[in-house]
This record gives C-alpha cells, structure tokens and sequence, in this order.
C-alpha cells in the first residue's frame, strides 16, 4: 500500500494524470495496444496497405496511423511483448501471423529509431506519407493470405477499435482496473485512445452495450474466437445497466 502511494505521489508532482492498475502481464495500456496492433496486422495480411491503415485509423480518431505507432513504439518491442502475449493469453490476443514482426526485426527493421520499420525516416523527408520499407513490403507480401480479399476502410476501423475496447472490458472483469473511469482516462491520457468517444467504457454506454456484442458476434462468426465479446459486456447488455452510470 505504501509503496502505491508513493509512485501515485511521484506522478502527481510530475504533474501526470495518474490511474491504478493491478499487476499482470502488459498492466493495462500495453495489453490493449497489443489486441489493436495484433489486429491491424490481421488487416495488413488480408491486403490492407500499411498507408491506407495509418490513413484509416486517423481518419477514425487515432492521434498517429496504426503502422505509425508501431515503428514509433519499436518492432523489436513489439515483438518481444507478442510472444509473451502469445504464451500469456494464446492466440486470442493476436491475429497476425507473428513471423512478420520476427522477420522485420531479424531484417534489422526496427522501426523510427533504426531509420527503417515499416515506413523509412529520412532526415530530408518533410511533410506528406512516408515511403514504405520495401524490404518490409516484401516481408509482409511473403504471409499474405492468397486468395483474400482485402477488408473493406469500415471493418480495418471497426475491427482494430473493438478489439481495444473489449480489450478494455476484459480488463475490468479481471480487475486489472478498478472502474470504467480509470479505464478511459488510462487509455485515452496513455495512448491517445480516439478521445472523441470518450473512451471505452464511455463508447460501450453510447454504441450499446448489446449492439456492440452483436457486431463482435459477427466479426467472431468470419474471423473467430479473438472477437468473442467479454462476458461483463454481454452482462451489461442483459442488464440493461450502463457503464458510466456511477
């Protein structure tokens, strides 16, 4: 207890926006970056550019593009927490096939830091899209799905933002969290989680509650279990009873 205190403490007086989370494998934040990427690399292999999803997520509310925020976190990161994810919570938090991100790091495509990730950082680039790594293009071409169509704008949004948000709720029902408040502010405040929707647990309140597990329900009967709703949503939609109502 009084180590928790002292770590809240040391935030405030470094003027951060400070929430308590429970211990285990990724806290909080870091566990519904990995659903969203794992996902937005789903839609990269059905044929999804990594310009049309970086294009896509801002265009949706995300502060930076999904291929974006992985050079910027660090493929060599990234790929580190996937297999841990991968041995913790099983296939169900990935989607992608994790050979990519083994490969981008074994080519030595580590992301912004390295000058090359999935897009290349050239002193001289200002302004405009940057160019794809085609040494990272071609990585992704090897483990595209042959004979996939690619997901339309619509599902590469939804699908990656769902996934966050019941991410999100799992983490309430396992207490990772103490309440939806924290869970919005953590998500919204740590990685820039579409504010304009107020959140996870505030979108659940304003999408539905029952309407967001039909539409998991749907993506789950295409694209399987990684999209099967958390139970304290589907609970809630029972209910009727909202997230945010105190």
């Amino acid at each position: 207890w009084y180590q928790r205190r002292v770590a809240v403490e040391v935030g405030l007086k470094q003027k951060k926006t400070v929430i308590v989370v429970k211990d285990g494998p990724g806290f909080y934040t870091t566990r519904v970056i990995g659903a969203l990427m794992g996902e937005a690399f789903a839609c990269i292999q059905e044929g999804t550019s990594p310009t049309d999803l970086d294009k896509l997520f801002v265009k949706f509310g995300w502060p930076v593009g999904g291929a974006t925020l992985v050079d910027e976190v660090g493929i060599d990161v990234a790929y580190k927490v996937t297999k841990y994810f991968l041995e913790v919570f099983g296939e169900r938090i990935s989607a992608g096939d994790p050979r990519v991100i083994e490969e981008l790091v074994e080519s030595g495509c580590l992301g912004r830091k390295s000058g090359k990730g999935i897009f290349l950082y050239r002193s001289s680039t200002k302004g405009g899209a940057r160019p794809v790594n085609p040494v990272a293009q071609k990585i992704m071409d090897r483990y595209k799905k042959e004979g996939q169509v690619a997901p339309s704008g619509e599902d590469v949004q939804w699908r990656t933002y769902m996934r966050s948000v019941n991410e999100a709720a799992l983490c309430l029902q396992e207490e990772i969290i103490a309440n939806p408040v924290d869970g919005n502010i953590g998500l919204i405040f740590g990685i820039g989680h579409c504010p304009q929707r107020g959140g996870p647990f505030q979108f659940l309140d304003t999408y539905g509650a029952q309407a967001f597990v039909d539409k998991m329900r749907a993506y789950e009967d295409s694209l399987g279990f990684r999209f099967e709703p958390a139970q304290i949503v589907i609970d809630y939609a029972n209910s009727g009873k909202k997230f945010m109502s105190g």
